[in-house]
This record gives structure tokens, C-alpha cells and sequence, in this order.
């Protein structure tokens, strides 16, 4: 089985604090190397990794500004000074008439691959295949699922309490999940979800560990761990920049 990863290149929600950077995660198998959105300052931290050529895509799951706004930057420094020809993006149509806006030709496919995906689309990047669906938000929003050789990884994007963990399937390895609020500051009318309901949710589809993420510079990350943990059955972390998670490996079968 081959290991998934998956490094931290920003994860507060909604705007970065200081030293901070927004939604951004770089996901790798042995072979894959995979861009998942680009809020802001991750394009910076991503160049720390791994150079723009060497990616397999960019995925991006809504065109809010805080899951999409590098792509513009990516645009310009591909195109202009990396000599790239060709970058794939996976993406809604929203997030592609954004990043357009930002060009004077309202014309990037000189350099972008579009691809257009939706609720219950399929896609397979290199020895990664992904499935989307739509989840509950005031934009088309795509959460996903990466599988590659027996390891998975569910990413929830934002959502609200409309869509849950079960539209992605069963037992994913791995986690990443929105809990933006705190049960004792929930609200139906905000589109995010709490800590303690992203934790039954991964709970009920038989996750084996949790990350929890988008959480909004001001919030104590130690609340949102405390809220996760006290529902959650596996191990929880909050996305910290920089760190590393790996799908773990599963027991011999006997």
C-alpha cells in the first residue's frame, strides 16, 4: 500500500494572521505530486517544497479568495518569468471566471489546462484518483476524495451542516476537515461547521484519524482540538503550517 502525505501550506480560515497563510495543502504519493487549493501566501510556502513544473495539477475547490486568490500570482509567474507552457487545474467554472477576471485578455489558457468538474465527478491524476462532491456553501464548493493503492484522504473544503463525510464514502485514512466554529458559537446561518460535528461526521464514516482545519486566527486551536477530541474515536490534530500528515498504514490482514 502507498502511503499518501500531505503537507500544510496554510490553513486559517477565512484571512491569514501574522506569519500565516490560508487553505492550502500539497499532496503527494509515490509518484503524484498535487497543488489542493491556493488561498493566499501558500504559494510561497508551496515553492519550498516543490517547484511549479514539477506538479501533477492544482486542484481547487471554490472560488472564495481564501481557497483561490493565488492563482492569478501562479498565472503571472508561470507564464512570464518560469517559462512554463502548461500547468493542469482542476476546478469549479467559478473558480476559472475569478482567476480570468485578473487578466487583461480575460484569457489563460495559454498556460492553464482547464478541467471544469462538479458534484459526483471522477478524476485521476497520475496514480491519485479523485471523486468531488458539492457541499453546503454559498458557492459551488467541491470537498474531495483522494484514493491511491489502498490509502485515503477526504478534504471536506468549507461546508455547512447541509452535507456531511458520508457523501465521500467510507473509512478514508485521513481526515481534513473545516471545523471553523465551536459548538458553543454555532450557527445554522454561518456556512462552516463545528469542531464537535466534523468529529461525529468522521466518526460515523469510520475515519482513522482527523485533522482539523480552517480555523480563524483569534480562535484558540487548543478549543477546537479539545471539542474534536471529546467526539472523535481516533487520533485528532489541528492543522498547523508546515506539518505533515500521512495516512497510516493498516493492519496485516490476519
Amino acid at each position: 500500500m502507498t502511503a499518501l502525505s500531505v503537507k500544510v501550506l496554510g490553513c486559517s480560515g477565512s484571512y491569514a494572521g501574522p506569519g500565516g497563510a490560508c487553505t492550502g495543502y500539497l499532496l503527494r504519493s509515490a509518484t503524484t505530486t498535487v497543488w489542493v487549493d491556493c488561498g493566499p501566501g501558500t504559494f510561497a510556502n508551496l515553492q519550498a517544497e516543490v517547484a511549479l513544473a514539477d506538479l501533477d495539477a492544482v486542484v481547487v475547490s471554490h472560488c472564495h479568495a481564501d481557497h483561490c486568490a493565488e492563482l492569478p500570482v501562479v498565472y503571472n509567474a508561470a507564464r512570464y518569468y518560469l517559462g512554463m507552457d502548461h500547468l493542469r487545474v482542476l476546478a469549479t467554472e467559478d473558480v476559472r471566471r475569478v482567476t480570468e477576471a485578473f487578466q487583461t485578455s480575460g484569457d489563460t489558457t495559454d498556460l492553464f489546462e482547464w478541467e471544469i468538474v462538479g458534484d459526483g465527478d471522477t478524476a485521476q491524476i497520475g496514480d491519485i484518483a479523485v471523486r468531488f462532491s458539492a457541499t453546503d456553501h454559498p458557492v459551488e464548493t467541491l470537498a474531495m476524495r483522494f484514493d491511491c493503492d489502498g490509502s485515503s484522504v477526504a478534504y471536506t473544503s468549507d461546508t455547512g451542516r447541509g452535507w456531511s463525510l458520508t457523501e465521500l464514502g467510507p473509512e478514508p485514512d485521513l481526515v481534513i476537515g473545516e471545523g471553523t466554529l465551536l459548538e458553543a458559537t454555532d450557527d445554522p446561518s454561518i456556512p462552516h461547521i463545528s469542531c464537535s460535528l466534523l468529529a461525529k461526521q468522521a466518526n460515523d464514516v469510520g475515519a482513522r484519524r482527523l485533522v482539523v482545519t480552517h480555523v480563524p486566527p483569534g480562535s484558540d486551536p487548543a478549543d477546537h482540538l479539545a471539542e474534536a477530541a471529546a467526539v472523535f474515536d481516533g487520533p485528532v490534530e489541528v492543522a498547523a503550517t508546515g506539518a505533515v500528515y500521512r495516512t497510516p498504514p493498516r493492519p496485516a490482514a490476519s
